[in-house]
Protein backbone atom coordinates (compact mmCIF):
# COMPACT_ATOMS: atom_id res chain seq x y z
CA UNK A 1 0.00 0.00 0.00
CA UNK A 2 1.50 3.54 -0.83
CA UNK A 3 2.18 6.18 2.09
CA UNK A 4 0.01 8.89 2.15
CA UNK A 5 2.94 11.10 1.58
CA UNK A 6 3.94 9.19 -1.98
CA UNK A 7 3.56 11.78 -4.72
CA UNK A 8 1.10 11.52 -7.33
CA UNK A 9 2.35 9.65 -10.52
CA UNK A 10 0.16 11.41 -13.08
CA UNK A 11 -3.53 13.29 -13.07
CA UNK A 12 -7.21 11.15 -13.12
CA UNK A 13 -8.63 10.93 -16.05
CA UNK A 14 -11.96 11.78 -14.53
CA UNK A 15 -11.60 14.47 -12.34
CA UNK A 16 -7.81 15.71 -12.66
CA UNK A 17 -7.00 14.33 -9.19
CA UNK A 18 -3.12 13.09 -8.39
CA UNK A 19 -3.69 8.93 -8.88
CA UNK A 20 -1.84 6.87 -6.44
CA UNK A 21 -0.31 3.10 -6.99
CA UNK A 22 -3.01 0.47 -4.44
CA UNK A 23 -1.85 -2.74 -5.51
CA UNK A 24 -0.82 -4.24 -8.90
CA UNK A 25 -2.92 -7.35 -9.94
CA UNK A 26 -2.32 -9.50 -13.24
CA UNK A 27 0.38 -7.36 -14.62
CA UNK A 28 -1.31 -4.28 -13.99
CA UNK A 29 -1.48 -1.38 -11.09
CA UNK A 30 -4.61 0.05 -10.25
CA UNK A 31 -4.80 3.32 -9.13
CA UNK A 32 -7.48 5.26 -6.88
CA UNK A 33 -7.92 8.95 -7.08
CA UNK A 34 -8.93 10.31 -3.62
CA UNK A 35 -10.31 13.07 -5.31
CA UNK A 36 -13.09 11.22 -6.97
CA UNK A 37 -12.53 8.06 -5.16
CA UNK A 38 -12.79 6.08 -8.29
CA UNK A 39 -9.49 3.75 -8.96
CA UNK A 40 -8.40 2.48 -12.70
CA UNK A 41 -5.92 0.39 -14.01
CA UNK A 42 -2.43 1.46 -15.43
CA UNK A 43 -1.58 1.28 -18.50
CA UNK A 44 -4.85 1.86 -20.02
CA UNK A 45 -5.65 -1.06 -22.96
CA UNK A 46 -5.64 0.44 -26.62
CA UNK A 47 -9.37 1.01 -27.97
CA UNK A 48 -8.08 -1.97 -30.74
CA UNK A 49 -7.10 -4.30 -28.25
CA UNK A 50 -10.38 -3.49 -26.41
CA UNK A 51 -12.25 -4.59 -29.63
CA UNK A 52 -10.49 -7.42 -29.86
CA UNK A 53 -11.63 -8.46 -26.38
CA UNK A 54 -15.20 -9.19 -26.51
CA UNK A 55 -15.36 -11.89 -28.95
CA UNK A 56 -17.13 -15.24 -28.82
CA UNK A 57 -14.86 -16.53 -26.09
CA UNK A 58 -15.58 -14.09 -23.80
CA UNK A 59 -18.87 -15.12 -22.83
CA UNK A 60 -18.36 -19.01 -23.63
CA UNK A 61 -15.97 -19.69 -21.10
CA UNK A 62 -12.41 -18.08 -22.04
CA UNK A 63 -11.36 -17.88 -18.51
CA UNK A 64 -8.42 -15.42 -19.39
CA UNK A 65 -10.85 -13.34 -20.12
CA UNK A 66 -12.73 -13.17 -17.16
CA UNK A 67 -16.38 -13.29 -18.47
CA UNK A 68 -18.64 -15.82 -18.75
CA UNK A 69 -19.06 -19.95 -18.71
CA UNK A 70 -21.95 -19.94 -21.14
CA UNK A 71 -23.76 -16.77 -21.75
CA UNK A 72 -26.88 -17.80 -23.27
CA UNK A 73 -27.23 -20.50 -20.87
CA UNK A 74 -27.68 -18.01 -17.81
CA UNK A 75 -31.07 -16.94 -19.62
CA UNK A 76 -33.46 -18.05 -16.88
CA UNK A 77 -31.01 -16.67 -14.26
CA UNK A 78 -30.62 -13.29 -15.97
CA UNK A 79 -34.55 -13.33 -16.67
CA UNK A 80 -35.16 -12.99 -13.10
CA UNK A 81 -32.53 -10.04 -12.11
CA UNK A 82 -34.05 -8.13 -15.56
CA UNK A 83 -37.52 -8.84 -14.36
CA UNK A 84 -36.93 -7.12 -11.11
CA UNK A 85 -35.29 -4.13 -12.93
CA UNK A 86 -37.50 -3.74 -15.74
CA UNK A 87 -40.32 -3.43 -13.31
CA UNK A 88 -38.48 -0.69 -11.32
CA UNK A 89 -37.50 1.24 -14.09
CA UNK A 90 -41.96 0.59 -15.67
CA UNK A 91 -42.42 2.30 -11.63
CA UNK A 92 -40.48 5.51 -13.06
CA UNK A 93 -41.65 5.59 -16.83
CA UNK A 94 -44.26 3.39 -17.88
CA UNK A 95 -43.63 3.07 -21.03
CA UNK A 96 -41.61 4.57 -24.39
CA UNK A 97 -38.19 4.38 -26.00
CA UNK A 98 -35.73 2.61 -24.69
CA UNK A 99 -31.67 2.24 -25.14
CA UNK A 100 -29.90 -0.18 -23.56
CA UNK A 101 -26.02 0.05 -23.84
CA UNK A 102 -23.73 -3.37 -23.90
CA UNK A 103 -26.96 -5.26 -24.45
CA UNK A 104 -25.32 -8.56 -25.51
CA UNK A 105 -28.26 -10.74 -26.99
CA UNK A 106 -31.54 -8.28 -25.33
CA UNK A 107 -31.78 -10.27 -22.55
CA UNK A 108 -32.74 -7.76 -20.67
CA UNK A 109 -34.85 -5.72 -23.35
CA UNK A 110 -36.85 -9.04 -23.67
CA UNK A 111 -38.04 -8.48 -19.99
CA UNK A 112 -39.86 -5.43 -21.26
CA UNK A 113 -43.32 -5.13 -22.59
CA UNK A 114 -44.86 -4.86 -26.03
CA UNK A 115 -45.30 -1.39 -24.58
CA UNK A 116 -41.84 -0.32 -25.46
CA UNK A 117 -39.44 1.10 -28.47
CA UNK A 118 -36.56 -1.05 -27.46
CA UNK A 119 -33.19 -0.34 -28.76
CA UNK A 120 -29.62 -1.76 -28.00
CA UNK A 121 -26.06 -0.97 -28.67
CA UNK A 122 -23.60 -4.29 -28.52
CA UNK A 123 -19.72 -4.04 -29.65
CA UNK A 124 -19.63 -7.67 -30.13
CA UNK A 125 -21.11 -9.30 -33.69
CA UNK A 126 -20.10 -12.55 -32.96
CA UNK A 127 -22.57 -13.09 -29.55
CA UNK A 128 -25.10 -11.50 -31.67
CA UNK A 129 -24.63 -13.79 -34.40
CA UNK A 130 -24.70 -16.52 -31.97
CA UNK A 131 -27.57 -15.61 -29.80
CA UNK A 132 -29.89 -13.29 -32.21
CA UNK A 133 -31.77 -10.71 -29.79
CA UNK A 134 -35.76 -11.04 -29.85
CA UNK A 135 -37.28 -9.42 -33.12
CA UNK A 136 -38.45 -6.28 -31.28
CA UNK A 137 -35.33 -5.42 -30.82
CA UNK A 138 -33.38 -2.98 -32.97
CA UNK A 139 -29.52 -3.43 -32.02
CA UNK A 140 -26.38 -1.15 -33.32
CA UNK A 141 -23.29 -3.01 -33.55
CA UNK A 142 -20.38 -0.62 -32.67
CA UNK A 143 -18.90 1.52 -29.81
CA UNK A 144 -21.49 3.01 -28.55
CA UNK A 145 -19.72 6.89 -28.95
CA UNK A 146 -20.11 5.77 -32.88
CA UNK A 147 -24.41 5.53 -32.02
CA UNK A 148 -26.13 7.50 -34.23
CA UNK A 149 -29.05 8.25 -32.33
CA UNK A 150 -30.71 11.80 -31.95
CA UNK A 151 -30.29 14.28 -28.70
CA UNK A 152 -33.74 13.44 -26.52
CA UNK A 153 -34.19 9.99 -28.41
CA UNK A 154 -34.87 8.03 -25.36
CA UNK A 155 -37.00 8.20 -22.34
CA UNK A 156 -34.64 5.92 -20.56
CA UNK A 157 -30.99 4.86 -20.94
CA UNK A 158 -29.51 1.80 -19.47
CA UNK A 159 -25.69 1.24 -18.80
CA UNK A 160 -25.47 -2.04 -16.59
CA UNK A 161 -21.88 -3.39 -15.85
CA UNK A 162 -20.46 -1.06 -18.56
CA UNK A 163 -18.49 1.65 -17.36
CA UNK A 164 -16.01 -0.50 -15.79
CA UNK A 165 -15.37 -1.59 -19.72
CA UNK A 166 -14.55 1.63 -21.34
CA UNK A 167 -11.87 3.97 -21.96
CA UNK A 168 -13.77 7.01 -21.23
CA UNK A 169 -16.91 6.79 -19.15
CA UNK A 170 -17.01 10.06 -18.60
CA UNK A 171 -17.31 10.37 -22.41
CA UNK A 172 -19.98 7.23 -22.34
CA UNK A 173 -22.30 9.01 -19.79
CA UNK A 174 -22.52 12.45 -21.42
CA UNK A 175 -23.54 10.84 -24.53
CA UNK A 176 -26.36 8.49 -22.77
CA UNK A 177 -27.31 11.66 -20.81
CA UNK A 178 -27.66 13.66 -24.27
CA UNK A 179 -29.62 11.04 -25.75
CA UNK A 180 -32.77 11.15 -23.26
CA UNK A 181 -35.51 13.52 -23.14
CA UNK A 182 -35.65 15.99 -20.34
CA UNK A 183 -37.64 14.17 -17.77
CA UNK A 184 -35.83 10.91 -18.49
CA UNK A 185 -34.10 8.58 -16.90
CA UNK A 186 -30.60 6.68 -16.52
CA UNK A 187 -30.11 3.81 -15.23
CA UNK A 188 -26.29 2.58 -14.22
CA UNK A 189 -25.09 -0.22 -12.30
CA UNK A 190 -21.85 -0.90 -11.34
CA UNK A 191 -19.55 -2.49 -8.34
CA UNK A 192 -19.37 -0.55 -5.68
CA UNK A 193 -15.50 -0.35 -4.26
CA UNK A 194 -16.70 1.16 -1.20
CA UNK A 195 -18.97 -1.75 0.39
CA UNK A 196 -17.95 -3.74 2.50
CA UNK A 197 -17.57 -7.08 1.17
CA UNK A 198 -14.98 -5.08 -1.81
CA UNK A 199 -13.28 -3.73 1.89
CA UNK A 200 -13.10 -6.73 3.44
CA UNK A 201 -11.88 -8.65 0.63
CA UNK A 202 -9.42 -5.91 -0.76
CA UNK A 203 -7.32 -6.86 -3.90
CA UNK A 204 -9.15 -10.62 -3.59
CA UNK A 205 -12.46 -8.65 -4.77
CA UNK A 206 -14.16 -10.66 -7.49
CA UNK A 207 -14.11 -7.18 -9.56
CA UNK A 208 -10.79 -6.47 -9.56
CA UNK A 209 -10.28 -8.19 -12.73
CA UNK A 210 -7.58 -6.07 -15.07
CA UNK A 211 -7.63 -5.66 -18.08
CA UNK A 212 -11.82 -6.93 -18.25
CA UNK A 213 -12.31 -3.85 -15.87
CA UNK A 214 -10.69 -0.76 -16.55
CA UNK A 215 -12.28 1.27 -13.45
CA UNK A 216 -13.57 0.72 -9.93
CA UNK A 217 -16.38 3.20 -8.74
CA UNK A 218 -17.36 4.17 -5.27
CA UNK A 219 -21.11 4.78 -4.96
CA UNK A 220 -20.67 8.25 -3.71
CA UNK A 221 -17.84 9.00 -6.67
CA UNK A 222 -20.13 7.04 -9.39
CA UNK A 223 -23.36 9.64 -8.38
CA UNK A 224 -21.23 12.69 -8.43
CA UNK A 225 -19.97 11.56 -12.13
CA UNK A 226 -23.54 11.16 -12.97
CA UNK A 227 -24.85 13.82 -11.89
CA UNK A 228 -21.82 16.10 -13.29
CA UNK A 229 -23.81 14.82 -17.16
CA UNK A 230 -26.83 17.01 -15.93
CA UNK A 231 -28.77 14.09 -13.97
CA UNK A 232 -30.28 13.64 -10.44
CA UNK A 233 -29.64 10.67 -8.75
CA UNK A 234 -33.15 9.85 -7.12
CA UNK A 235 -32.83 6.36 -6.06
CA UNK A 236 -30.00 3.82 -5.16
CA UNK A 237 -30.13 0.07 -4.63
CA UNK A 238 -28.48 -2.98 -4.04
CA UNK A 239 -30.49 -4.95 -6.02
CA UNK A 240 -29.82 -9.36 -5.45
CA UNK A 241 -28.42 -11.26 -8.25
CA UNK A 242 -28.66 -14.24 -10.43
CA UNK A 243 -26.49 -17.05 -11.86
CA UNK A 244 -26.31 -20.58 -12.39
CA UNK A 245 -24.59 -23.01 -10.07
CA UNK A 246 -21.49 -23.48 -13.03
CA UNK A 247 -21.15 -19.73 -13.27
CA UNK A 248 -20.59 -19.27 -9.49
CA UNK A 249 -17.95 -21.91 -9.50
CA UNK A 250 -16.71 -20.60 -13.01
CA UNK A 251 -16.02 -16.78 -11.25
CA UNK A 252 -14.95 -18.54 -8.11
CA UNK A 253 -11.64 -19.42 -9.50
CA UNK A 254 -10.88 -15.21 -10.02
CA UNK A 255 -10.43 -14.86 -5.96
CA UNK A 256 -9.68 -19.24 -5.58
CA UNK A 257 -6.84 -21.38 -6.80
CA UNK A 258 -7.83 -22.94 -10.18
CA UNK A 259 -7.01 -26.32 -8.96
CA UNK A 260 -9.40 -26.05 -6.10
CA UNK A 261 -12.29 -24.95 -8.04
CA UNK A 262 -12.04 -27.02 -11.43
CA UNK A 263 -13.17 -30.09 -9.97
CA UNK A 264 -16.09 -29.55 -9.04
CA UNK A 265 -16.95 -27.06 -11.97
CA UNK A 266 -16.03 -29.43 -14.00
CA UNK A 267 -18.57 -32.14 -13.04
CA UNK A 268 -21.76 -29.82 -12.60
CA UNK A 269 -20.80 -28.31 -16.15
CA UNK A 270 -23.50 -29.05 -18.37
CA UNK A 271 -25.58 -30.79 -16.02
CA UNK A 272 -29.08 -30.24 -14.27
CA UNK A 273 -27.26 -29.10 -10.85
CA UNK A 274 -24.69 -26.61 -12.73
CA UNK A 275 -27.92 -25.06 -13.97
CA UNK A 276 -29.39 -24.61 -10.68
CA UNK A 277 -29.91 -21.31 -9.88
CA UNK A 278 -28.64 -19.12 -6.90
CA UNK A 279 -29.49 -16.35 -5.74
CA UNK A 280 -27.18 -13.69 -3.93
CA UNK A 281 -26.48 -10.32 -2.70
CA UNK A 282 -23.37 -9.37 -1.31
CA UNK A 283 -24.22 -5.39 -1.55
CA UNK A 284 -21.53 -4.92 -3.78
CA UNK A 285 -22.96 -4.07 -6.87
CA UNK A 286 -25.50 -0.45 -6.66
CA UNK A 287 -27.66 0.64 -9.04
CA UNK A 288 -28.34 3.81 -8.96
CA UNK A 289 -31.16 5.55 -11.32
CA UNK A 290 -30.80 9.60 -11.91
CA UNK A 291 -33.32 11.49 -13.71
CA UNK A 292 -32.34 14.36 -16.07
CA UNK A 293 -33.76 17.60 -15.72
CA UNK A 294 -35.89 20.47 -17.92
CA UNK A 295 -34.98 21.65 -20.75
Amino acid sequence: MPRPEDPPLKPCPLCGGGLRRQFEKFGYWVLLCPACDTAVIDPMPSEKDLKGYYSLDYFKGNRAKFGYSDYAAEAACLKRAFSARAQTIRSFIPKGRILDVGCANGAFLAALGPEWEKHGVEISPEILEDSPPPKDVKVFTGDFLDYPGSPGLFDVATLFDLLDHVRDPQAVLRKAAGLLRPGGLLAVQQGDRSSLFARALGRCWHIYIPPTHLWYFSRAGLSRLIERQGLKVVRCEYEPRWASLSLCLFRLSYILPAFLVDPVYRLVKGTRIGELSVRFNFRDFVTLYARKGPA
